[in-house]
């Protein structure tokens, strides 16, 4: 049985050797993401390279995520090993740098006096400390109340529910990290902090005008972002629920609807969507999952997703490789009971008209004559991308000529990408369309596939002739 939701596995120090790469691939991960909120350029470095070479060796696309760390705010430098703040007593944030006790500490954001409220939130350590805003004193400082205290050490994130801050999503080191990126072999940038479509829209004008064709991943962190979700979908190439730090800034058992409504968001307009954060957490320290883990794993298919994550579970946990297996065993069982329930209705994209026309002309023949698997042949990937939102119980074989666009189909769901040279007649696709499924184990001798393309045969930016053919 083939896997169809996507898996994305962060690398870091317990996964970055070549070895470990190759065991994952092996294991199921299909796009690889790159933290640039750690690690050194050389760590960068060398895990793209690694990558790329067991890609090659394997003969196997994989898609790579460069991760850009967006405009955290932190807690500045603290005292000793850490202060104890108490509930109840008052606490001072400054502008300038201080070494900070628990009587007055300073941020990474020498602005944030001016840009709080009197009744403001202010969530230390991942919201494990909680803070309200009393009395504002521009330009130096401003008091808060302790509401949950706790302990506090140098470094921790900020994080402010109730303000919308002003900042340009991109700061000074991800446009250094970009200089970098642009010049890789990259396939996706994922940016963090997203609040509005123009932050996508800015970092779309960086990588324009830097020549490269790597793709936007939009991570949904902030209760902003949820105002402005539809404009955001629209500018961008893929959407992250990033359950971390939305789960911070929202109460947490409004988390779990954002998800579902952003993936329905993205499913009616054929864009992709990946489930992020402590997905299989206990996994960092033990070899097996928690039931409610798995659960969630199971629920993100549910939710039609296109992928799942891994974060620390594959970059610095103990056990990179099972993780990766348990994801991928869970993601095979959830898939196999959705294929069972009735069928869906399937979605209807506004443009363009006759792929989407087709798209759910595919979903209709599927209905009524067994297809073992869907063969695209597609320049852009957008054929692929539009059939795998329709969700068919079979797997798509993505053919194109474009490197760049083979990796991109990596993250779609239930897709299958090859490199192909081009093609000349149908009769030649079809003929290497039945030896791949074949060779890939889609479909037997006997069996039926359905086959896309434009027409004629490789004519750029059109899908408009179906096929359906008995492997021989």
């Amino acid at each position: 049985m083939t896997k169809r939701t996507k898996i994305v596995a962060t690398i870091g120090p317990a996964s970055g050797s070549p070895a470990c790469i190759g065991e994952l691939i092996d294991a199921g991960v299909d796009v690889f993401r790159i933290n640039f909120s750690h690690g050194t350029p050389e760590d960068r470095k060398g895990y793209l390279r690694d990558i790329r070479a067991v890609e090659a060796e394997k003969r196997v696309p994989v898609a790579i995520c460069a991760d850009l760390c967006g405009p955290k705010i932190r807690v500045g430098m603290i005292r000793d090993d850490g202060v104890e703040l108490k509930t109840g007593r008052e606490l001072v944030i400054q502008r300038e740098p201080v070494e900070g006790t628990n009587e007055r500490i300073s941020t990474t954001l020498h602005e944030l006096v001016d840009l709080v409220a009197v009744g403001d939130r202010i969530l230390l350590a991942d919201g494990r400390l909680r803070l309200v805003v009393r009395d504002i004193a521009p330009p130096d400082y401003f008091v808060c109340r302790v509401e949950m205290g706790g302990w506090l050490t140098s470094g921790k994130g900020v994080n402010l529910p109730d303000s919308d801050l002003p900042l340009s999503p991109l700061t000074e080191k991800d446009r250094q990290d970009l200089d970098w990126i642009v010049t890789r072999d990259i396939d996706f940038v994922a940016l963090s902090f997203v609040q509005r479509a123009r932050d996508v829209q800015e970092l779309r004008t960086v990588l324009r005008d830097s020549g490269s064709e790597a793709q936007i991943l939009a991570k949904i962190e902030k209760p902003r972002a949820l105002k402005e979700i539809d404009t955001i979908i629209a500018v961008a190439d893929a959407i992250m629920v990033a359950r971390g730090d939305l789960g911070v800034e929202m109460d947490l058992p409004t988390v779990p609807i954002a998800q579902k409504s952003i993936a329905r968001r993205c499913e009616a307009t054929g864009t992709p969507c990946i489930i992020a954060t402590e997905m299989l957490e206990s996994m960092i320290q033990s070899p097996t999952p928690t039931r409610a883990e798995i659960s969630d794993v199971a629920n993100a298919v549910l939710d039609h997703t296109d992928a799942v994550m891994l974060s620390a579970e594959s970059s610095i946990g103990r056990y990179p490789q099972p993780s990766v297996r348990v994801m991928r065993d869970t993601l095979l069982v959830a898939e196999e009971y959705q294929d069972q329930q009735a069928p869906a209705s399937g979605v209807d994209f506004s443009e363009p008209v006759i792929t989407a026309a087709l798209a759910g002309a595919v979903r209709q023949i599927i209905q009524r004559q067994p297809i073992a698997a869907v063969v695209v042949l597609t320049a852009s990937g957008r054929t692929a991308r539009l059939i795998a939102k329709n969700r068919p119980p079979c797997p798509i074989l993505a053919l194109s000529s474009e490197p760049r666009t083979v990796r991109r189909c990596c993250l779609y769901y239930g897709t299958v990408p090859r490199q192909v040279d081009h093609f000349q007649t149908v009769d030649h696709l079809i003929q290497v369309a039945s030896a791949f499924c074949r060779e890939a184990g889609l479909a037997e001798r006997g069996q039926y596939i359905l086959i896309l393309a434009g027409h004629p045969i490789g004519t750029p930016s059109v899908t408009d002739a179906l096929v359906i053919e008995q492997v021989v």
